[in-house]
């Protein structure tokens, strides 16, 4: 179908850490180097280490020797290289293969609107008038077996752009937004409420004051072209019925030494290493985990008495009417080493804390864990 709007020669190389929001570590003919990420998502899903990736040699003046362009996730390639994709979307404006705004001609690029910028103005001639469409493009690379959603990281920046598009209130002027997922498996999007609630309430709240579209694209086996382009369908209704705060959450917790954890007259040795600790609410899930992640506070449950001691703390939140936790640490049990007895004593299981030796983050299983209870169990309920 569509060339790259862009000619690269490609190195495939393999990935290995991610040093800060815009480097990564990299191996490319068995040597270790540096590459430019041009995404400043989470990623966690698609970069685990020794991922296949796909790089770009960087001139010779440039700060790191390599950019990172597209992953491989299930024997698919994933753009990342948020700049490409509007190069991309500005393409298809162009060769008028987006159906749904084929009476739309392009006409500029990275328009001032609000506070910032937009990346497209589009232009029709109506009646003897012209009509604009301000128009944002988001990638988005966090997806499941056929839902994606976005963001994957919180994004006040996004929020305000679905306003000011909201805002745009003329007879002549119009606001839209494209997701453009990067996996042409996907046929359906959402905005990611387990991440980022205010956004996705912000996108259902004003979704009729904004032309919202999402797609799917494919690349070929070589990631040189766009191979499928497929309009997904957004399901509105259900995504109002999960826009709950309830539900499960999972603590991520770093300890740096050997601790004593005396809760009760009970005493938990807990090894230097890594620790995840499941848990839910039944209201107020965001001021739950807010509480969690404060190291002042009264010590009530046995997870406050390890997040005082913790060098570092984060929280992955599962939004959900139905209860979880027990589900989700059962599935924690075949991943990591179960602390006795540790925040289960109102239900049957032996532990709701569960230790690992390396970071569970860079584990694709428990990854696998986590879209599978967000994302993948609302395919079955769609």
């Amino acid at each position: 179908m569509l060339d790259y709007p862009f000619n690269l020669k490609k190195t495939k190389a393999l990935f290995l850490n991610r040093l800060n929001r815009f480097t990564a570590e990299i191996i490319v003919n068995s040597k270790k180097t540096l590459a430019y990420l041009p995404n400043p998502g989470r990623l966690w899903e698609l970069l685990v280490p020794y991922t296949e990736v796909l790089v770009v040699k960087n001139h010779s003046n440039t700060k790191l020797p390599y950019t990172l362009l597209a992953c491989k996730k299930d024997n698919t390639w994933i753009l990342l290289h948020t700049h490409l994709t509007n190069k991309i979307i500005k393409a298809l404006l162009l060769k008028k293969e987006l159906p749904f705004w084929k009476d739309w001609e392009f006409f500029k690029e990275e328009v001032k609107l609000g506070k910032g910028r937009i990346d497209f103005l589009l232009k029709k001639v109506a009646k003897g008038f012209e009509k604009f469409m301000f128009l944002e493009v988001k990638t988005c690379t966090l997806f499941g077996k056929d839902i994606g959603m976005f963001p994957d990281a919180e994004t006040k920046r996004g929020t305000r752009h679905i306003k000011e598009l909201a805002n745009i209130n003329s007879s002549n002027q119009k606001g839209a937004l494209l997701f453009v997922i990067m996996n042409p498996k996907i046929s359906f999007f959402m905005p990611a409420f387990h991440i980022d609630l205010t956004f996705s309430k912000t996108l259902l709240n004003l979704s009729k004051k904004i032309d919202i579209r999402a797609i799917s694209i494919g690349f070929d086996k070589n990631c040189e072209k766009v191979s499928s382009i497929k309009e997904v369908e957004i399901p509105y209704e259900f995504i109002e019925k999960k826009l709950t705060d309830t539900g499960a959450y999972l603590i991520w917790i770093f300890l740096d030494s050997f601790k004593n954890i005396i809760i009760r007259k009970k005493t938990f040795s807990l090894k230097k290493g890594y620790y995840i600790y499941v848990g839910s609410a039944k209201k107020g899930l965001t001021s739950r985990i807010k509480r969690h992640l404060r190291k002042k506070k009264k010590l009530h449950w046995h997870i406050d008495y390890l997040t005082k001691e913790a060098k570092k703390i984060k929280a992955i939140p599962i939004r959900s009417c139905e209860p979880l936790e027990c589900r989700i640490a059962q599935r924690l049990s075949s991943l990591g080493k179960p602390i006795s007895g540790f925040g289960s004593s109102d239900c049957k299981c032996n532990s709701h804390l569960f230790y690992f030796e390396q970071d569970p983050i860079k584990d694709p299983k428990f990854q696998e864990l986590i879209i599978d209870f967000r994302i993948n169990r609302l395919s079955k309920l769609l």
